[in-house]
């Protein structure tokens, strides 16, 4: 079974329905991370949240002793929810213990693997695939990026025109975060009229926070601590949890590599924009950037952030001093 789709896996659950474990894969972070709020809201009460869940990080816990706390009876619920980050870390043995243990776990324990991305010929994904569950979540793009937008405004009763919404996406980008942080934005300054006028939207969603964190990489870029972390205060300065900052420096890493490598093999700009996700507004200095930014420091930067983002969802790091910790160790 696989879903691809938030409403379908909620349409299931809101039925009481629960299967014992699950496997949340894709791109879309934010639609996984809402997939795993969804499991963990309806399959366990307030009460029993603090005593009835459990959350690991893959490679830092035996295999199992996470298996034996997911078969752990339940203390206050009627049930136990075990959520495995970073399940992409999981060694092939590791993966092939899950596959043969999970068919004795208890009725009343449900098993969450989360993963950014999996091999899907490998018998780990197939065997979710063919006799459990898999919620993967694709990154969205263009026309489909648009829809989710406007379901988002309609599915809280507003209205909005479709130019709003292609202004929209333009203007904040594709992180479904940072487009649901603007849209709520939007609907809270549209109060109780319902409708969100067009005229708003250039004067509340602009392009401000991706322009700060251009800045900031182009700080690094030509080695200015001063003006990286002036930028990176910028942001903060805005109101952006550092969780936040870190995923989009990350997706601006990535876009900038992916850039270099179709630069490297002449592809036309269009293609170049399709492919990185880069806004027609910004394309010019984009591509100028990506042309001079030196790229052992791109990856580099990439690297580390994925590291700080994992610390951030895992302990109580300052996460503004970890940056800039990261932006002194690079500039």
């Amino acid at each position: 079974m696989i879903y691809q789709s938030l409403e379908a896996l909620e349409r299931e659950v809101n039925k009481g329905e629960f299967r014992p474990v699950y496997l949340i894969t894709g791109h879309e972070q934010y639609l996984c991370r809402q997939a795993i709020s969804l499991l963990k809201n309806k399959a366990l009460t307030s009460e029993s949240l603090a005593f009835d869940y459990a959350e690991f990080i893959a490679g830092e816990i035996p295999i199992d002793e996470i298996l034996a706390a997911a078969n752990t009876f339940p203390m206050v619920g009627g049930r136990k929810v075990v959520l495995v980050n970073q399940a992409e870390r999981l060694k092939d043995s590791e993966q092939d213990f899950i596959v043969g243990t999970i068919q004795g776990l208890s009725r009343r324990s449900i098993l969450i693997l989360a993963a950014d991305e999996l091999d899907h010929r490998k018998r780990f994904y197939k065997a979710f695939r063919d006799a459990h569950c898999v919620v993967e979540f694709p990154k969205l793009k263009g026309a489909e990026l648009e829809g989710w937008a406007e379901a988002f405004v309609r599915r809280q009763g507003y209205r909005i025109s479709s130019s709003a919404i292609r202004k929209i996406v333009e203007l904040a980008g594709s992180d479904l975060q940072n487009l649901s942080m603007e849209l709520d934005k939007l609907l809270l300054y549209s109060g109780r009229s319902q409708t969100v006028p067009d005229s708003v939207v250039d004067e509340l969603v602009q392009g401000n926070r991706q322009q700060s964190v251009f800045e900031l990489i182009n700080a690094v870029g030509r080695r200015d601590r001063s003006g990286a972390l002036r930028s990176l205060s910028n942001l903060l300065s805005m109101g952006e949890h550092p969780l936040v900052v870190v995923a989009m420096m990350a997706r601006h890493c990535r876009q900038v590599m992916i850039a270099r490598e179709h630069l490297a093999h002449g592809s036309p700009t269009h293609e170049i924009a399709s492919a990185a996700q880069i806004p027609p507004f910004m394309l010019d200095q984009f591509l100028r950037q990506a042309r001079s930014t030196d790229s052992g420091t791109i990856r580099q930067m990439f690297v580390r952030l994925a590291d700080i983002d994992r610390r951030l969802k895992s302990s109580a790091a300052d996460g503004r001093m970890l940056i800039e910790g990261l932006i002194c160790a690079l500039v």
